[in-house]
């Protein structure tokens, strides 16, 4: 009885401790950075409920459509990863970062990418991490170089749909997890040359539970989304430690063209000292690039299919562009692409 009278009393004294921890770290307002309009949402989880939301709804671009409108069409303020953000839209806001990379802007990572995809011993920045792959991702991607995965990436293709497409039951076909699964044994032939359907299938399944931790509440306790992923991640490293050793085995004898794939590429890759990446850094740009062609590839090749069976004008297009009234695919000029020339 004592408690329930005592209770608005503590309510009150909570209420005022609040107001007077607020008054009296909020420090000089002059001081605090200038945010462009905007809402962070709510307390922790920021406006991220209503930006997985619109994209399980099929609609992602309603988020930042939403906003764009009601704070500013070029630059607004959201809240998402634990993180004030500031989201560019447009052209002038790809051209102003872009433009200044390194210079008024910096990458950044949410800490949960960081942790899951870093091992716990790295001792290389994980920022500097990424511009290192980057430059050799760079060689890699040369329009002369992709040419050259047309005939392995078309033989696949046909070799996935006859297998996963044509044989779905009652006509109906999931496109997303078969897409999903398409592009990552794409990604294992073409950047490290694993071939194995029951390998390919075992990161797969683990990159997956890392996939959904990425963004997960970063709590690193047992039974966890976050946890899982850590372990994932780990599991997955492990998984490839004796791929890289092998595979320095081989380019050590010469038993290998050191530019047949991404991780021949990688591993022959030295510093300005004339030092290689150790292998704790190869693993860990190597759980990257798997991680990036996880979900993103596969969520464009979706909407393209989407868009394309929903616009049959487009869809029309595009089949005449590319087959041209024949029945056999022209090779595409990067220089003169007929399909970046439909409307």
């Amino acid at each position: 009885m004592d408690l329930i009278l005592a209770f608005p009393v503590i309510v009150g004294l909570l209420y005022i401790l609040s107001f007077s921890f607020v008054f009296l770290f909020r420090g000089n307002s002059n001081n605090k950075p200038r945010f462009p309009p905007g809402k962070t949402g709510w307390p922790f989880v920021g406006e991220a409920p209503e930006f997985v939301a619109s994209g399980r709804n099929g609609t992602p671009d309603r988020f930042v459509r939403e906003r764009m409108e009601k704070f500013s069409p070029e630059v607004f303020k959201t809240s998402l990863a634990g993180e004030t953000i500031a989201v560019f839209c447009g052209p002038s806001g790809n051209k102003f970062l872009f433009s200044n990379e390194n210079k008024l802007i910096g990458s950044w990572w949410p800490p949960t990418i960081e942790k899951i995809i870093t091992s716990k011993d790295s001792q290389t920045d994980f920022t500097l991490l990424i511009k290192k792959l980057r430059k050799i991702l760079l060689e890699f991607i040369k329009p002369e170089a992709l040419q050259k995965y047309v005939p392995i990436m078309d033989c696949m293709a046909m070799q996935h749909l006859e297998r996963e497409w044509s044989s779905a039951s009652n006509n109906t076909v999931k496109a997303f997890p078969l897409i999903k699964k398409f592009t990552f044994e794409l990604v294992c032939r073409l950047f490290l040359s694993i071939e194995d359907p029951n390998q390919v299938a075992s990161f797969a399944d683990k990159f997956a539970i890392v996939s959904a931790g990425l963004l997960a509440v970063p709590i690193d306790f047992p039974g966890t989304t976050f946890n899982r992923a850590i372990k994932a991640a780990n599991f997955i490293r492990k998984e490839l430690s004796p791929i890289l050793k092998e595979r320095r085995d081989q380019l050590a004898e010469k038993k290998v063209v050191a530019a047949r794939d991404l991780l021949s590429q990688i591993l022959i890759t030295t510093d300005e000292d004339g030092k290689h990446l150790t292998e704790m850094e190869v693993g860990d740009m190597i759980l990257g690039i798997l991680e990036a062609s996880h979900d993103t590839v596969s969520t464009v090749i979706t909407f393209v299919l989407y868009y394309l069976a929903d616009h049959p004008d487009v869809y029309a297009q595009v089949l005449a562009a590319l087959f041209d009234g024949t029945d056999t695919v022209p090779l595409i000029i990067y220089n003169n692409n007929p399909l970046s020339q439909i409307n």
